[in-house]
């Protein structure tokens, strides 16, 4: 900065020179009109958005605003849209979960679709904080993508798992087995797990302390009784050092709300909860059980078409016999798959009938009806062979 006087006394600068050669100096000059009414504006501005819309305390309370607008009213209008939206655009698909059953939609490649892809939402907000966002099981939760079931895994079972709930219950001590015994019953049930024998000692616990019970024999589990499946190595409270969970299991049990130290499994009910829909409650139903571990349910019946169902005969004797397998060999024989010796059988019955042998001609009829009734079945196993779901 400059030491000397002012060179430039009338020009309303401040006296600040920024070099040697007083070229860079500081002006006094007022701003631009433009910048100005810019900030007038600005100031006007603050206090109408203040009215207009919720702000600092006012009254021993903020502001409410004459807009009446919330980031929370805001958000909740999106959501309606949005929800609209997908009522409107999936309305058909929505009807058609409603109205099927749950084999059908796992049936129709279309609809399942729909229901695996609309429920990873639904899992994630109401299952995945206990089951892992891909059914993996969290600790102390159940996995969901394996085929170890405690419950059962039909499309059944686990509606009726995510409608009701579930409750796991094993007792403290079973007929009051000690902490040495307890060791020895859980190193047996670790040794099985990994396809072993395991101890004599070990086995005759489980059996004398009533866990066959409960385990069965064979130790794979109850379904109907939630017990665990103790031979395959799945372990519903799995952790690090596994076989400190297993007795702490088998002193303290499981849900035993008078053991501090008991084993928690819960799982609420989502029937009533209003949480979900019925509809949801479908497309969840569908997800758990696509996610690998589900058991297939029964192929679809298809129905057969009326030109392959066998007819039957109106009675025993020899003329309706005979006009069931005249009329099921004249199916067979459009769909081309006759039998070559069914129409000679019909005719040497005819033959054997005008003739007076009324029960062999009667007898031959029927194995007549029999081979055109096995050839219609030839027939329908034909004409809907393929890939099966």
């Amino acid at each position: 900065m400059g030491e000397h006087k002012n060179p430039y006394p009338g020009e309303n600068n401040t006296g600040h020179f920024w070099d040697d050669e007083n070229d860079l100096r500081e002006l006094s000059n007022r701003p631009p009109r433009w910048y100005m009414w810019a900030l007038y504006i600005s100031v006007i501005s603050v206090f109408i958005y203040a009215l207009y819309y919720p702000t600092i305390p006012w009254f021993g309370d903020h502001n409410k605003g004459t807009a009446n607008w919330t980031a929370i009213n805001e958000m909740n209008d999106s959501v309606k849209q949005l929800e609209d939206y997908r009522e409107h655009k999936f309305a058909d698909q929505e009807k058609a979960i409603a109205e099927s059953t749950l084999d059908d939609i796992v049936h129709d490649e279309e609809l399942r679709n729909y229901a695996v892809k609309t429920a990873e939402v639904l899992f994630g907000d109401n299952c995945a904080a206990c089951h892992g966002a891909g059914g993996q099981g969290n600790d102390g939760f159940p996995v969901l993508a394996d085929d170890d079931w405690l419950f059962g895994g039909t499309l059944a079972d686990i509606s009726n798992s995510i409608i009701n709930g579930r409750r796991g219950n094993m007792p403290a001590r079973f007929l009051g087995i000690t902490d040495a015994e307890a060791d020895t019953l859980a190193d047996y049930l670790m040794e099985v797990s990994r396809g072993e024998t395991g101890s004599a000692q070990g086995k005759a616990i489980y059996l004398s302390k009533g866990c066959v019970g409960c385990h069965g024999p064979q130790m794979k589990g109850k379904t109907f009784m939630g017990s665990a499946n103790l031979s395959d190595g799945i372990f519903r409270f799995k952790a690090d050092d596994q076989k400190a969970s297993l007795v702490r299991t088998i002193i303290h049990g499981v849900n035993q709300a008078h053991d501090p130290n008991t084993q928690d499994a819960v799982m609420p009910a989502f029937g009533n909860s209003q949480v979900i829909d019925a509809n949801q409650i479908k497309k969840l139903t569908v997800y758990v059980h696509q996610l690998g571990g589900g058991v297939a349910p029964k192929p679809k019946a298809i129905p057969i078409p009326e030109g392959l169902k066998p007819v039957e005969a109106n009675g025993k004797g020899f003329d309706a016999v005979l006009k069931a397998a005249e009329t099921n060999h004249k199916k067979a024989l459009e769909a081309s798959m006759a039998w070559r010796d069914t129409g000679k059988m019909i005719k040497e019955a005819k033959k054997l009938h005008k003739a007076g042998k009324v029960d062999v001609a009667t007898a031959l009829a029927k194995q007549a009806n029999t081979q055109a009734v096995n050839a219609l079945n030839q027939a329908q196993k034909a004409s809907t062979a393929g890939p099966r779901f």
